[in-house]
């Protein structure tokens, strides 16, 4: 089911085989939700969501978040994801970003990503780590301006790729 009401466009127990900018155009200024989903590619490579995005319950094959700037906010909450994540130039999030009850089956890399307001991770499962910690050099690490909380997280969130 699909609906575009009051501002949000909104997918449910869906099939989607893949979903980028081409699909998702006026989801740029409208909030989005994903929900009961088995999503092929969730391409947001470069993209720019000004109200809160939100994807529960969703299985998701390719995680594509290069680039991504989530201003309203991101909940991501009790996803599968298969592949690796690079989230690389990302966050700068005026509302909280919220990933809890998710399973990373790949690796989850942060790099050069500005977290404006607080950015909560709790009872994920990291099955190949992160680096969301990892202080590697001072002008690209991940800036917390309002925090991280990490709570009954399974996995490191502090080391390098195959480390």
């Amino acid at each position: 089911m699909y609906k575009l009401c009051d501002n949000m466009q909104y997918f449910e127990n869906q099939y989607i085989k893949r979903m980028d900018s081409n699909s998702i155009q006026p989801c740029l200024t409208e909030s989005l939700s994903l929900c009961n989903c088995i999503i092929g590619v969730l391409d947001f490579n470069a993209l720019k969501f000004v109200n809160k995005v939100v994807i529960k319950n969703c299985v998701i094959n390719e995680l594509i978040i290069y680039c991504t700037w989530f201003d309203g906010g991101l909940t991501f909450v009790n996803n599968i994801v298969s592949s690796d994540i690079n989230y690389e130039m990302g966050g700068h999030n005026n509302n909280e970003i919220i990933f809890l009850g998710n399973v990373f089956n790949g690796f989850f890399g942060f790099f050069d990503c500005h977290f404006n307001e607080c950015i909560i991770l709790k009872n994920n499962i990291f099955v190949k780590n992160s680096d969301l910690l990892v202080k590697e050099n001072k002008g690209f690490d991940n800036i917390f301006l309002k925090g991280v909380v990490l709570e009954n997280n399974i996995g490191r969130l502090d080391v390098f790729k195959n480390g």
